[in-house]
């Protein structure tokens, strides 16, 4: 069985990615010593990072495709920002043991971890909390975040922008989002407003598609759950539980406002609305799906809503939807 290597200089990741498995203790000149008394390493040819921020930051700055970042059961305090990509058959792998958590300090500014550019990356099992956002995914496809907890962050928690496509976010949980700016406390914010492509995506749409979100809990945000802007299509949210909290100054948990996105065998829960559909800019807000789900609406609120337009932008509230009683499904006809 291949030892798990403690990583503070590049060359012993370098050796790693040579060797395709951690090196034991004379398998490298000057290899730092084995790791002791952690946890099993999390994937054939896993590296423990350092204790230190910068440790991780080296880390994240010296990855190949293929590298297995484990990292050590600490508090990482700081800003961390990955920019090399992996490929699809040998993505680049960041995981966290029990205790591993990010923190990025204040609320007003900065990102805790920012994938940028840095597509083929796996994710998994660590806190991130502090910081103005959570975790940004710029212009990256092909990630996949899962067992990640995001919490207590000034604004949205998680924010996939600049065209992120065809990443897979599973069982992350997302809570107390938005606690400098409740307006911007999104749980998961997905594009951005047509008002930024011009900072972002050279003033054309955001096209930030096909990602999908699968066994989601997102509480206790200021704003929406789950905010999906115009310019984005073909998204999917399952199998998730979404609210937002008591005080948020949003009216829906979900508010739609890409094409072609599905809601399904979820449990949503807000204030007015469970979900809200607006059709910002067109032909976005269209071809959307509500289906097989628990939506929870105040009293006298609507499961879905379609806002104006949206009624008629072929937009389809499935009859296996289930609201309370006294609330309303949001379509005729079932």
């Amino acid at each position: 069985m291949s030892s798990l290597a403690r990583l503070v200089m590049p060359v012993a990741l370098t050796a790693v990615l040579l060797a395709g498995c951690a090196p034991s203790n004379d398998s490298v000149v000057g290899a730092p010593a084995v790791a002791t008394g952690t946890a099993a390493p999390c994937a054939p040819g896993a590296v423990e990072v350092g204790p230190d921020a910068e440790d991780l930051q080296r880390a994240l700055d010296t990855a190949r495709p293929g590298a297995v970042l484990q990292l050590s059961p600490v508090v990482y305090s700081g800003r961390f920002r990955a920019q090399v990509s992996g490929t699809d058959a040998a993505p680049v792998v960041l995981c966290g043991v029990e205790g591993s958590v990010l923190d990025g300090g204040g609320l007003d500014s900065g990102y805790t971890l920012h994938l940028d550019g840095a597509s083929h990356w796996v994710v998994r099992d660590l806190g991130v909390r502090g910081g103005q956002k959570g975790v940004v995914l710029d212009a990256v496809s092909g990630a996949t975040l899962s067992g990640v907890r995001i919490s207590d962050v000034g604004q949205e928690g998680l924010h996939l922008r600049r065209g992120s496509s065809d990443n897979l976010v599973r069982a992350v949980s997302v809570s107390r989002t938005g606690l400098s700016d409740p307006e911007f406390g999104e749980g998961v914010y997905v594009g951005s407003a047509e008002s930024n492509w011009c900072r972002y995506t050279a003033c054309e749409p955001d096209r930030s598609d096909r990602n999908i979100f699968e066994s989601l809990s997102v509480a206790d945000t200021r704003a929406e759950a789950i905010d999906v802007k115009e310019g984005t299509s073909d998204g999917v949210v399952r199998s998730s539980t979404l609210s937002i909290a008591p005080d948020a100054v949003v009216d829906s948990a979900i508010d739609l406002k890409g094409s072609g996105w599905r809601v399904e065998s979820s449990t949503v829960t807000g204030p007015a609305e469970a979900v809200s559909i607006h059709v910002i800019l067109a032909p976005w807000g269209s071809g959307n799906t509500v289906s097989g789900s628990v939506l929870r609406a105040g009293t006298g609120g609507r499961g879905v809503h379609l806002v104006d337009a949206a009624a008629s932008a072929d937009n389809l509230v499935a009859c296996d939807n289930t609201v309370a009683e006294g609330t309303a499904l949001g379509v005729d006809g079932c």
